[in-house]
């Protein structure tokens, strides 16, 4: 009789909870050949690409691939190699972006041209569409090409979601706005249970929101709160960046969220600029779990508060 290894056993195990729970316990990771990108299996069928950008996830249906971002364009190269080795030939019949900037959005081009529905917030499909400078990283962005521009976009913010079906699998997706941009939308695979959030949930680092389009931190606290209505123990978050995160982590940074724009707030009318802040603790509880960007989170939240005009109440 074969004496079976310990990494046998236990991939076996993961493998069988996997298989009655439908959750992925032990999650697949592969790397595409040659490319640098890791493939990591969520959920059976369904793929978060890391390495490409921001988060990519695939999932292959019989009617053709849905897609939630499409990285930065110095990998699409390589991306689209590393799909057609995991994915063969299948076209890809929808693609989601979650926002903009171009580490989501930056390889749309030659989906697009290949006919790719792409799905978006009118408010992406707009900067997407002309020249903009945004101050805060000194940088101008020029329009994106014809092919690249979302196809199939929407207006309202309103809190009903929009469904679709490809494959037979029900695809959400709505609305977040004001969070990452004010084109932010989620992107909810129901029968798998997992929401792509994009830039409005970060892990590791500060959500920095994009005043410059729109992004401000009480729209990013409303967004994780309506993130937290959709999912339930299970449900797998995917970040912007990053691996995929439970709920106690959308209620970690909701609690985050609302204590830096209480305190940020309170400063604000003490006439405290955002290094004072800083200087203060403002965050100080908080960096041990979100990283290293802290002065660019805290001069953004209070760039947005001030000149959004969104500081609630008289100074």
């Amino acid at each position: 009789m074969r004496t079976i290894g310990r990494r046998e056993f236990l991939l076996a195990a993961g493998s069988a909870y996997a298989a009655l729970t439908g959750l992925a316990a032990f999650p697949r990771v592969a790397r595409g050949q040659g490319t640098g990108l890791a493939f990591t299996e969520l959920r059976p069928g369904l793929w978060q690409v890391s390495g490409a950008g921001g988060n990519v996830l695939l999932l292959r249906t019989p009617d053709g691939i849905a897609m939630v971002d499409s990285g930065a364009p110095e990998h699409t190269a390589a991306l689209r190699a590393a799909m057609k080795e995991r994915l063969g030939d299948a076209p890809v019949a929808l693609l989601f972006n979650t926002h903009w900037h171009l580490d989501h959005a930056g390889g749309n081009d030659p989906f697009g041209a290949a006919g790719t529905t792409i799905v978006a917030h009118m408010n992406t499909r707009l900067w997407m569409s002309t020249e903009f400078y945004v101050d805060w990283e000194d940088k101008t962005y020029p329009p994106r090409s014809p092919e690249a521009l979302p196809t199939r976009t929407f207006y309202s913010s309103d809190p009903q979601p929009i469904e679709l079906e490809l494959g037979g699998e029900p695809i959400e997706y709505g609305h977040l706005d004001g969070a990452h941009t004010d084109g932010d939308i989620y992107v909810f695979f129901r029968r798998l249970n997992v929401i792509a959030a994009g830039g409005a949930v970060a892990v590791g680092r500060y959500p920095v929101p994009d005043t410059a389009t729109g992004g401000w931190i009480g729209g990013t606290a409303a967004s994780t709160a309506k993130l937290l209505a959709l999912a339930d123990d299970d449900t797998l978050v995917v970040p912007g960046h990053g691996p995929a995160q439970r709920r106690p982590h959308l209620e970690a940074q909701h609690e985050m969220l609302t204590t830096v724009q209480r305190r940020m707030e309170e400063g604000m009318r003490k006439g405290l600029s955002a290094e004072d802040m800083v200087a203060e603790g403002l965050t100080a509880e908080f960096d041990a779990k979100w990283g290293n960007n802290r002065d660019r989170f805290v001069s953004n939240v209070y760039d947005g508060l001030w000149w959004g005009g969104r500081l609630s109440g008289a100074i």
